[in-house]
């Protein structure tokens, strides 16, 4: 079986940093044994799915995570103002 075809590399960003940050991201590139490009790209695409994991996943303790999921077997309650709040306008409209 042929191993899968390489991903283009079409796109492109330029970064303008001072002389200590380059001198630390080689430093850090160097000491994993990476090229600087390869190290900066790794580092910020991991930086990336970490912030953004933050929006769409958490992670409580069983006990914790056992109360939620139950909750959402609960029957829904009313909350005093809540229709009133989203039959106003949003504030982004």
């Amino acid at each position: 079986m042929k191993a899968a075809a390489a991903k283009s590399k079409d796109a492109r960003i330029d970064l303008r940093i001072d002389q200590a940050q380059k001198a630390l991201l080689e430093l850090a590139a160097a000491s994993q044994g990476k090229k600087l490009s390869e190290f900066v790209i790794s580092s910020s695409t991991e930086a990336a799915q970490l912030a953004l994991a933050d929006q769409n996943r958490f992670v409580l303790p069983e006990a914790e995570m056992e109360k939620f999921l139950a909750s959402l077997e609960d029957e829904p309650t009313e909350i005093p103002g809540l229709r009133d709040l989203f039959s106003r306008k949003s504030v982004f409209e």
